[in-house]
């Protein structure tokens, strides 16, 4: 696990001092080691967090033999010993046992296609120097960051946003539509940074990029074949249900199996619920030695989940560790989150993960994860909120935009009102179902928007607030499949995985999601719909390894008791509380700083 930045066509061309402060201000990625690499108009920079091969060998930059390709490599690669074995067998001479020499070999092999032979999460920059191309690649669902500043003239990549703001010449302009966006969404949804000229690398993309050219993006992946027959001749004779419990099963144990795989010791981060169960049930019995687990709690006993944390802790016999979060770390956790984001982000979980990660750190250097579950599980209470919401008729669109917002739009002010529209969830019944859905989902709803940011509202009276889940909103699927592909190419990447990669690397700890396995996510998707719905096949593969207690319990979240800490309080006309007064306490500490 790493940090990468580098720099290509940047006038005037970057010397040491510059590509060693963009490196610097990741270091928290990589604190075991740093490496740098200047050619013409070049520059290249890492730091490194020892996980597989600990020696000087998989220091990087790394060239290739003949040091025509130079590569930064942050993430993990599962599959990386079976990759290194064929291509030994195709005449290729390794130097390291790293698994991030595989993408330079196999990129000789390969060329670009070297994305579809990787299984794990990773974001990578790779000079050509013979065709003078960069390419970087983000891992299918967007476990690991990766950014990229393109003015017209200059183009540069990092890990974080942070790196590249303080690379020379660079011009930093805010988006306002980034603004606008983080009320709706509490994040700025990809491919948006809060600057117009930084941009995401969507998950499942590579971008090529020559100087004086546009930069070319690139999707490489994608699920398709949602709800399609379930392809295991191993049990073809049995029925089709058993047949899909047993392929999760197996599919899971080689998932988590293969993300146990490092040089260092590996943990386990522990809710207490179904998915990080899962993994502490299989991981505990595929480990070779004893696990550690690490969870959190709160000093609010509804919100807590520590009781069952450790009594799956207790069941499977881990070392356990422990803490509470309480009201009193609020005001350090809004400035460690303007420090973590580089951008106005307020998903409140931030607060525990970044505290888990911190204790899991003082333990381990590599820690399991049960992110993904309710993406790949459909899972979410919210799901089962939508789906009880049929479609709206012509009449009932016309009657929401013709009169209902209007009308909300010119009272929303009201207390009451403000209120009776929260109780009565009457933005949810929206003009269209992605409008339903992003209502549904939306913490500031539409109506509330021009009151909190008036300075924006005549520019964005038109603007499509739901844009990001409208844009992945395919209505040739079932209901099921359409909201479980919005929410992994949404809400997954882009508040999720944001979250546990910037609080875990925060504190140097490599966190791995094994529900996230692509292998994994492409075989649950193409179960039938009501097998995934609920985390019904889930349950089903997992049942004999965990207690039922577990099983049967209801999806509680890790969300922080934000209505518990934070009173409601009027902003511009606007009653805030939870979530929403959080949202805009951190947008204003971010336009201060």
């Amino acid at each position: 696990m790493c940090g990468i930045v580098g720099t290509i066509n940047w006038y005037p061309s970057p010397n040491i001092e510059d590509i060693t402060r963009a490196t610097n201000a990741i270091a928290h990625r990589g604190p075991d080691d740093a490496g740098y690499w200047i050619d013409t108009n070049v520059a290249l920079g890492f730091r490194r967090l020892s996980i597989i091969d600990l020696s000087v060998a998989g220091r990087q930059p790394m060239p290739n033999e003949d040091k025509t390709l130079r590569l930064v490599f942050n993430g993990e690669i599962y599959n990386y010993l079976a990759q290194r074995k064929a291509l030994i067998q195709r005449g290729h001479v390794f130097r390291s046992h790293t698994d991030s020499e595989c993408v330079l070999h196999g990129y000789e092999e390969w060329g670009g296609r070297i994305v579809e032979q990787l299984r794990g999460m990773f974001a990578f920059a790779l000079w050509d120097q013979r065709n003078r191309t960069l390419t970087l690649a983000r891992d299918r669902l967007g476990i690991k960051p990766l950014y990229y500043y393109w003015d017209g003239r200059r183009f540069a990549f990092a890990s974080e946003i942070k790196a590249l703001i303080t690379l020379p010449q660079i011009d930093l302009i805010t988006d306002d539509s980034a603004l606008w966006d983080y009320l709706t969404y509490l994040y700025i949804p990809c491919p948006k940074t809060i600057y117009e000229h930084i941009r995401q690398v969507p998950p499942g993309f590579t971008v090529t990029y020559q100087a004086g050219e546009q930069p070319q993006l690139a999707q490489y992946w994608d699920i398709h074949d949602w709800g399609a027959p379930v392809q295991c001749t191993d049990y073809s004779t049995l029925p089709e249900w058993s047949t899909a419990v047993k392929a999760v099963h197996n599919k899971l144990c080689e998932a988590v199996e293969m993300h146990l795989l490092a040089d260092v010791p590996v943990g386990l981060l522990l809710s207490g619920g179904l998915d990080s169960s899962t993994v502490a049930a299989l991981a505990t019995a595929a480990a070779p030695t004893p696990l550690k687990t690490f969870s959190i709690g709160f000093d609010v006993d509804e919100h807590t989940e520590l009781p069952y944390a450790r009594k799956v802790a207790s069941h499977f016999r881990t070392e356990h560790f422990d803490r509470i979060c309480s009201s009193g770390s609020l005001e350090e956790s809004l400035q460690r989150m303007l420090e973590l984001y580089d951008q106005p982000f307020a998903d409140s979980s931030g607060i525990p993960t970044l505290a888990v990660s911190e204790l899991a750190a003082t333990q381990v250097k590599v820690a399991l994860s049960g992110d993904g579950g309710d993406e790949v599980f459909a899972g979410y209470r919210w799901h089962r909120t939508y789906l009880a919401r049929p479609d709206p008729s012509r009449i009932q669109q016309w009657v929401y935009k013709s009169i209902l917002m209007p009308a909300l739009q010119g009272i929303a002010s009201w207390p009451k009102v403000t209120g009776l529209i929260g109780r009565y969830r009457l933005d949810v019944h929206g003009e269209t179902s992605a409008d339903r859905y992003g209502a549904l989902l939306s913490r500031v709803k539409r109506f509330q928007k021009p009151r909190l940011l008036p300075e924006l509202a005549r520019a964005f009276h038109d603007y499509d607030d739901y844009w990001h889940y409208r844009k992945y909103w395919r209505e040739e699927l079932d209901p099921i499949s359409r909201i479980q592909y919005v929410d992994l190419k949404t809400y997954l990447p882009d508040d999720i995985l944001t979250k546990v990669d910037r609080a875990s690397m925060a504190t140097s700890l490599e966190v791995r999601p094994p529900l996230l396995d692509h292998e994994l996510v492409e075989l649950v998707a193409k179960l039938p719909p009501e097998f995934r719905f609920g985390k019904r096949v889930l349950r089903a593969a997992i049942a004999q390894q965990l207690p039922a207690e577990i099983i049967s319990r209801p999806k509680k979240g890790f969300s922080a008791p934000m209505l518990h800490w934070l009173q409601p309080v009027r902003r511009n006309g606007t009653r805030l509380g939870g979530l929403a007064r959080w949202s805009m306490e951190l947008l204003d500490a971010w336009e201060r700083g």
